[in-house]
């Protein structure tokens, strides 16, 4: 029974503390650009910073599976202490990583230009959001690599050195972002530039680490790179990463339409939702520490064939992401208007950001669950489950409730889009709890994994 062993609090909380650090930093940046922008530009430039970073976001959250699925893949392989497998896992991920990042590249001459077309009428807002996402593509590549040495850091247990190449990048973006932005008033490209830049050195930073951190026997391994155990194992790859990307695909769907629905709604809407989903994201980075937690622990748990200590994993981190939850709840229904003053000066945004913050408010709390259930079915490798409760989520809950409240009216209305989203996160973390519970009655953790 779990109640009669501890609960590893200790452990979750040494993993949870660094990546909730790391993880809060990257919206900060965010929130740096949009305050920039809002207090040394305009509306148009908001609106296209929030376009075009649609897209580059496209690219990162679609591929997210090269750290979730490296994370996932290398702490099992640990757990059972095949350390040559865990090398393999990155090595294939690390290929891969270079072959999308250099696809992307060459393509969005033509993709950027033809999404934009789809995401905003024409006009200098579409313009400009071309504009910043050509610059930023230019990051992809380094972007993606990065993403690989920090899934094997989460997988081997050690978040801190994620950390440390997040705030690297995040400062130095910061950094440049204040003098490109806010300095030489540059707009949306001087704070597109600024990413580019700290990105690449990002993934200086993250080579040398790993190569510093692991063992002798693990740099023999990557010197074997010709060796057998590389070349084969790349179905299981595609598998298990398959899922992640029409999971993370239908997720970055819905994430789209919120952005390209404000922007049929006007400029000022379209530039208070993109302050809103700074806000959004500022909390769910800080609650995806405790599914970052249980991730690593699960994984290992899982590797090691220990179900009740994977049990016990999940606990320890459950209870502390949703009290995390309700600390942002909390924070945002006494302190909105600050950050929205932070954000922005313009009164019409302003304006539109007061009218709809009250959404947002209970985003995190509604979706703890879901992030928490995120890590604890990456970690033991059930990616199938997460594809289809995420499909579940949006044709079932979204979708209807959008439908319904523009019915209802008879226009199409912010409010409808939001209570839409509110629901679609609360209905992510109640579909996967009745996952956890049936794969726990049938016994099935440590069947095949990717089911």
């Amino acid at each position: 029974m779990i109640a009669l062993r501890p609960l590893p609090h200790r452990r979750a909380f040494a993993l949870a503390w660094p990546a909730i650090v790391g993880n809060v930093t990257v919206p900060l940046v965010g929130l740096v650009d949009t305050a920039m922008l809002g207090h040394f530009s305009d509306a148009t430039h908001i609106g296209a910073v929030a376009l075009g970073s649609t897209v580059l976001s496209a690219v990162m959250w679609l591929v997210g599976f090269l750290r979730t699925g490296t994370t996932s893949l290398v702490g099992r392989a640990l757990g059972a202490g095949q350390d040559d497998a865990a090398v393999a896992h990155a090595q294939r991920a690390a290929i891969l990583a270079l072959a999308i990042g250099g696809g992307a590249v060459l393509a969005q001459w033509v993709a950027i230009p033809a999404i934009m077309a789809v995401l905003a009428p024409a006009g200098d807002v579409r313009d400009l959001a071309i504009q910043y996402a050509w610059i930023r593509m230019a990051s992809v590549p380094a972007a993606l690599l990065t993403l690989v040495v920090s899934g094997w850091f989460v997988g081997s247990g050690d978040t801190r050195r994620p950390l440390a190449i997040v705030a690297t990048v995040n400062v130095v973006n910061l950094v440049l972002d204040i003098a490109f932005v806010g300095g030489l008033g540059w707009g949306s490209a001087g704070a597109a530039a600024a990413t580019v830049i700290a990105e690449w050195l990002g993934l200086a930073l993250a080579v040398v680490l790993w190569w510093r951190a692991v063992s002798a026997p693990v740099r023999a391994a990557v010197r074997r790179w010709r060796g057998r155990g590389l070349r084969s194992g790349w179905r299981r790859l595609a598998a298990m990463n398959g899922d992640l990307f029409v999971r993370t695909a239908i997720l970055y769907s819905v994430l789209t339409f919120v952005t390209a629905y404000g922007a049929r709604l006007g400029p000022d809407i379209l530039a208070a939702n993109a302050i809103l989903m700074q806000l959004m994201l500022l909390s769910s980075y800080g609650q995806d520490g405790y599914a970052h937690a249980a991730e690593a622990m699960v994984s290992r748990e899982i590797g090691r064939r220990d179900v009740p200590a994977f049990h016990r994993a999940v606990v320890a981190s459950a209870l502390p992401a949703v009290a995390i939850g309700a600390v942002f709840t909390l924070l945002y229904l006494v302190a909105s208007g600050p950050f929205i003053a932070v954000l922005t000066s313009i009164p019409s945004v302003t304006e539109a950001a007061d009218a709809y913050i009250g959404w947002v408010v209970w985003l995190p709390l509604a979706s703890s669950l879901a992030y928490l259930f995120d890590g604890v079915f990456l970690g033991s490798g059930r990616t199938r489950s997460m594809v289809t409760t995420m499909a579940a989520s949006a044709a079932l809950v979204f979708v209807p409730t959008l439908l319904a409240g523009i019915a209802w009216v008879g226009d199409p209305r912010n409010d409808d889009l939001w209570r839409a989203f509110l629901l679609f996160n609360v209905a992510r973390g109640v579909f996967l709890g009745f996952s956890y519970l049936r794969v726990t009655r049938r016994g099935a953790w440590l069947a095949t994994a990717h089911a």
